[in-house]
Formats: structure tokens, C-alpha cells, sequence
């Protein structure tokens, strides 16, 4: 991955300014080379930063990120409870005044919610915090994995793919990644290259 610079975070960040972005990953190699990416993106343009971490992910690679996660200055990490999750505890981040919510990922909160009840609450969370993006010009960004193959890429109401306002799939690669954007306008063809 080359040195990212400052005029190219701000056009990866520009489109989805406003909106609830999903982050559609195929593979799990592709997850550490995004997060780093997102990361950087947040340090090279200052914006505060909350990443909940549904899956641990951040939290036991934050060695590893190394420069692009101490960069941040007003970043956090939240860690849901090991037991009996309930939705209610990620209210605090309809009033949270920070500008960017990573979200790791959506599979792991739609397993903790997947009863009829909870499964309900995440689809108003996610529509509520859709709307606090637009409302406040800020981004929520969240990664999900490819779970409909099956289903020939149709999203219906059920869909994890369709609780976001905008769709970015990624294409991984031993040494780059390609986003490929639901879309156009903003990226070269709808893409933009890691």
C-alpha cells in the first residue's frame, strides 16, 4: 500500500460524508490493510474517532496498527459485554459528538441481535445513526462480510447490505485493494485504489 497523503483521504472521505457506509469485505486478509487505511484516513484529516468494536478486531491488533491509531487524538475504542448484550448500550452513540463511527463489523452485532426483537433494534439504531450522519455531516463507516453469495449479490429488507445507505465492495489483492462504489460521481469510475 503506498503513503497515503492528505488530498487523497479527504477524496476517499468525501462521498461518504453524511451516510451510513457499508464496507464489503469477501476475505479476512483484506480487514487489517482497511482498518489501517481507515485509521490513517482519520489521523491525516483530525477527526475524532470512535471504532466499536464489535469483534475485538481493533482492540487485539492495536499493536500492530502502530502510528495511525496513536495519531488520532480524540479517538476511542468501545468493547461490547462479554454477557447478555442488549442494544441499549450503544444508545450513547446517537449523542456522541464525535465525527467518524467505525462500526467492526455488522455479521458479529447481527449474531448478537438475532432474534426478532434485537435484530429490530439494529435496523433503528443503524437508520437513527444514518440520520445523525446526515444531519451532522459526519461519517459512520461500517464493514461487513459478504454473507448473501448465495443469493446472486439480491439484497432484500433482511439483508445486512441493505441497513446502509451506501454500498462499497472490495476487491483485495496481495499488494492493493480496489473499492468499487454503488455510486459514481466522487471516485474515477466509481473506484478508488488502495
Amino acid at each position: 500500500m503506498s503513503v497515503l497523503t492528505k488530498e487523497q483521504a479527504s477524496r476517499f472521505l468525501a462521498p461518504l460524508r453524511g451516510s451510513l457506509t457499508i464496507l464489503l469485505l469477501h476475505e479476512i486478509r483484506a480487514k487489517m490493510q482497511l482498518s489501517r487505511f481507515m485509521l490513517r484516513c482519520a489521523s491525516l484529516q483530525s477527526i475524532d474517532t470512535t471504532v466499536l468494536d464489535a469483534d475485538a478486531f481493533y482492540c487485539t491488533n492495536m499493536d500492530r496498527f502502530g502510528e495511525d491509531a496513536r495519531l488520532i487524538s480524540k479517538g476511542e475504542i468501545l468493547l461490547l459485554p462479554e454477557q447478555d448484550f442488549e442494544l441499549s448500550s450503544l444508545i450513547p452513540l446517537l449523542s456522541s459528538k464525535r465525527e467518524l463511527l467505525i462500526i467492526d463489523d455488522l455479521n458479529s452485532l447481527h449474531s448478537l441481535t438475532s432474534d426478532g426483537r434485537k435484530s429490530q433494534q439494529l435496523t433503528i439504531l443503524l437508520k437513527l445513526l444514518s440520520h445523525n450522519a446526515r444531519m451532522n455531516g459526519s461519517w459512520v463507516i461500517a464493514t461487513a462480510y459478504r454473507t448473501e453469495l448465495g443469493n446472486q449479490g439480491a439484497t432484500n429488507r433482511r439483508s445486512l447490505t441493505a441497513l446502509g445507505d451506501l454500498l462499497v465492495d472490495t476487491d483485495f489483492h496481495t499488494d492493493s485493494m480496489q473499492l468499487k462504489a454503488s455510486f459514481k460521481g466522487h471516485w474515477p469510475n466509481g473506484e478508488f485504489s488502495l
